[in-house]
C-alpha cells in the first residue's frame, strides 16, 4: 500500500551533481582521443640530440655509434603511435574512469537504500531496513525489494544487469585493492585485478556507468506502481544508454 504522507532526505543528490559534472570532461576526452594524430618522428629530433649529449657526458668512453643505437632504440619506443597516445591520454582517462566508477557505484547504492527504506515503510516494516542495508550492493537491487513486494523482478540477463555487475566488480577492485604476491615462484596471494580493456572499450563502459544510476531510478519508478519513488529528477547532460532503456521497458511494460 502507498505511504499516506511522507518526506525523506535526498543528500544523495550531491553524488548526482558530482557525477553529472564529469560528463563534459568525458565528452572532451572522447573527442580528443578520436581526433588523435601521432607526431611524426622528426618532431623528436630535438629530444634525440639532447639525449645524445646527456649520455655522452655520462659515458665519456662510450663510442658515439653505440650511444646513437641506444638513443634510437628509446626513440623507436617513445615515438610509437601507441605510446604517444598513452602518454597524452592515460592520466586523463584513468582519473575520469576511477572517479566515475566510484561516484556511479555510490549513487546507485544510495538509490537502492532509498527504495528499500521507502518500500519497507510502505509495508509497515521500516525496522527491517537495518538488516537489508548490510546486504551486498547487487543484492540490494536484485532481491532486496522482494522484502516488501514479492512480485518484484530485476531484469537479469540484460545490459542493465551486466552493467550493475561490472560496476560492482570495478568498484571492489579499486576500494578493496590487494596486491598479487609470488614467493619463490609460488603465488601466495591472488590479489585484486583492476580490469583494463583498452581505451575504446573503456569509453563504452564509462557511458554505461554514467547512465546506470539514472536508469535504475527510472526502473524503480516504473516497478513500484503504488510507491512510484521519485529519486532523481534530471540526468542532463548524461545521455541514456539505449540497451538499459530497452531492458527497463521490457521488464516493466512501461515505455
Amino acid at each position: 500500500m502507498p505511504l499516506k504522507s511522507f518526506e525523506h532526505s535526498a543528500d544523495y543528490t550531491y553524488l548526482d551533481q558530482a557525477l553529472r559534472s564529469y560528463w563534459t570532461q568525458f565528452e572532451s576526452l572522447e573527442s580528443d582521443m578520436r581526433a588523435f594524430t601521432p607526431r611524426p618522428i622528426a618532431d623528436f629530433d630535438e629530444w634525440r640530440e639532447g639525449e645524445l649529449k646527456r649520455l655522452a657526458v655520462l659515458n665519456p668512453g662510450k663510442p658515439a655509434e653505440a650511444l646513437a643505437r641506444l638513443v634510437d632504440q628509446q626513440l623507436e619506443f617513445i615515438a610509437a603511435p601507441r605510446w604517444q597516445f598513452r602518454e597524452q591520454f592515460d592520466q586523463r582517462h584513468m582519473t575520469l574512469y576511477v572517479s566515475v566508477v566510484l561516484l556511479s557505484h555510490s549513487l546507485s547504492e544510495a538509490l537502492a537504500n532509498a527504495v528499500l527504506a521507502l518500500g519497507l515503510a510502505s509495508a509497515g516494516a521500516p525496522e527491517l531496513f537495518r538488516i537489508l542495508e548490510r546486504a551486498q550492493f547487487k543484492r540490494k537491487w536484485l532481491i532486496g525489494p522482494k522484502a516488501f513486494d514479492p512480485t518484484y523482478a530485476f531484469p537479469t540477463g540484460t545490459a542493465l544487469h551486466e552493467t550493475l555487475g561490472t560496476l560492482a566488480q570495478e568498484r571492489n577492485a579499486l576500494v578493496h585493492q590487494k596486491i598479487e604476491l609470488t614467493v619463490e615462484g609460488v603465488r601466495v596471494l591472488e590479489g585484486t585485478h583492476f580490469r583494463r580493456r583498452g581505451y575504446d572499450q573503456d569509453l563504452v563502459w564509462l557511458r554505461r556507468f554514467f547512465s546506470l544510476p539514472y536508469d535504475l531510478s527510472v526502473f524503480a519508478h516504473r516497478s513500484f506502481k503504488d510507491l512510484r519513488p521519485m529519486l532523481l529528477f534530471r540526468r542532463s547532460p548524461i545521455e541514456a544508454v539505449k540497451e538499459h532503456a530497452d531492458a527497463i521497458a521490457a521488464a516493466t511494460g512501461d515505455a
